[in-house]
């Protein structure tokens, strides 16, 4: 039986990126080792839980499979098809005898997997905090508006239906997870502006 990685960090399903962050390290610092008398079993499982939520690819396949492990698909580890048949996209099942639409269901169910399409973008500190309007182009050559709002956290996601991959079963979405930079080195004047930042109380 899967893990419920949700219940395992008190958090529901739409929790957002910092929403989940905030609840591991909540759980990280009170089921500790070192305050749990060298008992590490929650712990892993805290571990385990964030490993999952915090990456956006594990997190689609968690939860539209109910496992974060969908790559092992490709390999002959976890392919319960053999190594050769690998790239189940487009594979006609019918070969293996399988009898009422089975064949079907299996096809479906990885040209959906395979629809869905995760990328990541990055952003600059002020474009999170103040928000911006974004043009991307797609895989697919299509031009997008990604709309950030202000006060957008590192790990937000934005989902744009049917902009995914297309398949005989339509056109899957794309999600896009923003990251801010953050600036590593600031010019003289910009530290006088956060500095000022700073005495408002921001």
């Amino acid at each position: 039986m899967s893990k419920d990685y949700y219940n395992i960090l008190g958090v529901s399903k739409s929790a957002s990126a910092d929403e989940i962050k905030r609840a591991y390290r909540k759980l990280a610092h009170q089921y500790h080792p070192d305050k749990n008398k060298g008992d590490d079993t929650k712990f892993k499982e805290i571990n385990e839980a964030y490993q999952v939520l915090s990456d956006p690819q594990k997190k689609a396949n968690f939860d539209q499979f109910g496992t974060a492990d969908m790559g092992g698909f490709g390999g002959q580890g976890g392919n319960p098809f053999g190594g050769q048949y690998g790239n189940a996209q487009g594979f006609d099942f019918s070969g293996f005898g399988f009898g009422g639409g089975i064949g079907d269901i299996f096809e479906g169910m990885f040209s959906q997997a395979f629809s869905h399409v995760q990328a990541e973008v990055e952003i600059n500190l002020t474009q999170a905090m103040l928000g911006d309007k974004v043009q991307l182009k797609t895989s697919n050559n299509d031009t997008i508006t990604l709309d950030i709002p202000a006060g957008t956290p590192d790990g937000a996601s934005f989902r744009f239906r049917g902009k995914g991959n297309q398949t005989k079963h339509g056109r899957g979405d794309l999600t896009i997870t923003v990251r801010v930079r953050l600036p590593r080195r600031l010019t003289r004047e910009q530290k006088e502006l956060f500095e000022k930042l700073r005495q408002t109380g921001l």
